[in-house]
């Protein structure tokens, strides 16, 4: 009898100490992605406007077009997990899928989008949605940056909460630049500056 109870005992006891260890662990992973050294890459400066420049004004179901169209492409062989990206009325909005403790939540992360002085677009993070749990949006971004498919034109700052789409870089070789000039969420207008490059 006293076998049985001490070899019951072991048992929770073994249980007990692989939790410790499972919580630890996430605990350092969760400090790990927060600490991190976080590179913050010089922005590509935009090209000066010139004769052949011109303004382009899209309204908020357009910018969801042409992201969603950008995103599909990307994601389309990728076996990395899926996010999305929705221009609401107040925010931008990432959702996507992370895994914390073992547990697959959804998580949407609010930002507000901000034209830069070299007309990137920086989309600053305000408020996370985690199903009940109520995780640290830096841990949620250094999750991103980490397990995601991205262009080599966005830079996650999980340190500053920030997100900067490099417009200049992505359109830097194309045969038009595209650089951010105004964005009104309120009205849901957003103006883009096209320019051909002119051959010199």
């Amino acid at each position: 009898m006293e076998d049985k109870l001490k070899k019951q005992y072991n048992g929770w006891k073994a249980a007990f100490w692989v939790l410790v260890i499972v919580l630890i662990g996430s605990l350092l992973t969760v400090v790990h992605l927060a600490s991190a050294p976080v590179k913050t890459p010089a922005e590509t400066t935009a090209p000066k406007a010139s004769d052949t420049s011109l303004e382009l004004v899209l309204n908020q179901k357009q910018v969801n077009a042409l992201a969603n169209s950008y995103i599909k492409k990307i994601q389309k062989k990728s076996k990395k997990p899926q996010y999305r990206f929705i221009v609401g009325n107040q925010y931008a909005t990432v959702i996507g899928h992370a895994k914390f403790l073992g547990v697959n939540v959804q998580y949407a992360m609010n930002c507000i989008p901000v034209k830069t002085s070299e007309g990137n677009i920086l989309l600053k993070a305000k408020g996370l949605a985690v199903g009940r749990l109520n995780l640290p949006i830096g841990f949620v971004m250094g999750y991103i940056k980490k397990n995601y498919q991205l262009p080599n034109w966005v830079y996650i700052n999980q340190k500053k909460k920030t997100i900067l789409l490099d417009l200049n870089k992505y359109t830097k070789n194309k045969a038009v630049h595209a650089q951010a000039d105004e964005i009104n969420m309120a009205d849901g207008e957003f103006k883009f500056l096209i320019t051909v490059p002119q051959d010199n």
